[in-house]
């Protein structure tokens, strides 16, 4: 063998590049170079605090974020809310994820079961990739990919027979999501909201309302004053729900059913052009100290007022 060439080492698994011979990389051991001298002992005690471990690298490294999942549609989040919507049957799901390690609950039980029923696809996953998917809301660890809401025909809500709620450019989705759980509770007609500078109906909407929405009749309309037009050729008196010096007590006024609610947004209440087809403007009574209610208290107990007396006629 030439001096210019060299065996591979095989003290290292593919060690090309690292594996002289050994003999010629390591000292005989006989022997110290000559001119070393043997490092001092040390005496005394150990120094406080110091430690013979290997420095570290450094603070922990982040968890790595698993890639957002490719919806198609809504991405539904929430328990009751998932469950309402495959117990409607009103929009076709896709893909359902649950996350692992989760406690025995009958709700989740019941989700996968009808998942499973309506062929969607049912997929167990880290917890942590629900988290990475929506960082910013309770999910309680179940994600519905699903069809975006489906609205209903104007048309469908003004020929259908009892109260009917219309929002008034409500845009806090927490407000609309409480007002819409109590209108179904209540049992209306069905629903009317704009189309523009409103909450529509998003998955925030549809956890607000714990999947309420997926049994209401919710119809998105371009021109609010023209839907009212219509509601009130219906036979239907329009209730605007707003304060004022021409606002009358609604429980201390006779008001014929059916009527279609109006109820205002959550700052400036109701517009003035829709206020103006108001054939009676009425507002909740206060006794307390407070001298307001929010949109969604006020127009859930005016909801109720109105379908009580719908029924007792």
């Amino acid at each position: 063998m030439s001096n210019q060439q060299r065996r591979p080492g095989t003290g290292t698994k593919g060690g090309e590049g690292r594996g002289t011979d050994s003999r010629e990389s390591r000292p005989s051991g006989r022997g110290k170079p000559e001119g070393s001298r043997p490092a001092p002992a040390r005496s005394g005690p150990k120094p406080k605090g110091t430690s013979h471990r290997p420095a570290s690298d450094g603070p922990p490294r982040p968890r790595r974020h698993e890639p957002p999942f490719t919806i198609k549609g809504d991405l539904l989040f929430g328990r009751n809310a998932i469950l309402e919507a495959l117990r409607s049957t009103r929009r076709p799901a896709t893909r359902l994820w649950v996350a692992d390690g989760m406690r025995k609950d009958p709700r989740v039980d019941e989700i996968v079961e009808r998942a499973r029923g309506l062929d969607v696809l049912v997929e167990t996953v880290p917890r942590t990739m629900l988290d990475d998917q929506l960082p910013d809301v309770n999910h309680q660890g179940v994600l519905l990919e699903a069809e975006t809401y489906p609205y209903a025909d104007l048309a469908d809500v003004v020929e259908a027979e009892g109260t009917v709620l219309v929002l008034d450019h409500l845009q806090d989705p927490q407000n609309v999501g409480t007002l819409l759980r109590a209108a179904e509770a209540a049992g209306v007609a069905g629903v009317i909201l704009p189309s523009d500078r409103s909450a529509s109906i998003t998955p925030a909407v549809v956890n607000a309302s714990a999947g309420a929405v997926e049994h209401l009749s919710i119809a998105g309309v371009p021109n609010l004053g023209n839907a009212i037009d219509k509601l009130e050729a219906s036979g239907r008196w329009i209730l605007g729900l707003d304060g004022g010096p021409d606002s009358r007590d609604l429980f201390a006024t006779d008001i014929p059913t059916p009527a279609a609610l109006v109820v205002g947004s959550e700052g400036s209440g109701l517009s003035q052009g829709i206020r103006k087809k108001c054939q009676l403007i009425v507002s909740i009574p206060m006794a307390g100290e407070v001298d307001s209610l929010n949109a969604a208290t006020a127009g859930s107990i005016a909801l109720y007022d109105l379908v009580r007396r719908q029924n007792e006629r």
